[in-house]
């Protein structure tokens, strides 16, 4: 009787918790309707929008995934350290070729050979690595824009103008909005 009522004290005191974790910050996932980003050290909060994104960034970057990686302890939690190969430098030192991603274990992490767009932050604690902004928030794929046509020609061709945005793993429609058009398009707009 007494591990019956334990168990559902434990129950009702995490459904609780829950729920305020939903009434602090609920987002779409790119790959459910809803997720609750949980607190970490790193940027939890709400982007208003591409304008806030772009403003809480120091660096913007189109990466290509490697199979670099190492998990670290950063102050008792698990964290995976990737390294990533610089394609276009948007905002940010110009001089950058490759550069390590520092994210909560767990995260979404870029993966072998895929393409991203990326809006970061330097580490303070780990000066020598990148913090996605945001979470998933800052972090979008960039893939082959989805054609009517079945052409094998064009599914060979991937020219700036024929890719596209898409959300790595956390949905922010406020960011999203202003993230449409070619991959080129986007990428001029945030250059200004």
């Amino acid at each position: 009787m007494r591990k019956k009522l334990i168990v559902l004290t434990s129950v009702i005191i995490i459904g609780l918790g829950i729920g305020l974790v939903k009434q602090n910050f609920n987002a779409t996932t790119a790959n459910s309707k809803s997720q609750t980003i949980t607190n970490t050290e790193f940027t939890t909060l709400k982007l208003t929008g591409l304008s806030d994104l772009k403003n809480r960034t120091e660096t913007i970057v189109k990466i290509i995934g490697t199979d670099k990686y190492k998990t670290i302890d950063y102050k008792g939690a698990p964290f995976i350290i990737t390294t990533v190969k610089i394609v276009d430098v948007i905002k940010g030192d110009k001089k950058l070729n490759e550069i390590n991603i520092i994210q909560h274990d767990g995260d979404v992490t870029p993966k072998n050979g895929e393409t991203l767009l990326m809006f970061l932050r330097k580490g303070v604690d780990n000066p020598d690595c990148y913090i996605p902004i945001g979470l998933g928030q800052g972090i979008y794929k960039v893939v082959p824009a989805k054609s009517n046509t079945k052409s094998s020609v064009d599914s060979l061709i991937s020219t700036s103008d024929s890719m596209i945005l898409e959300p790595q793993s956390i949905v922010n429609d406020d960011i999203l909005k202003d993230l449409n058009g070619s991959y080129k398009d986007v990428r001029n707009r945030l250059a200004q």
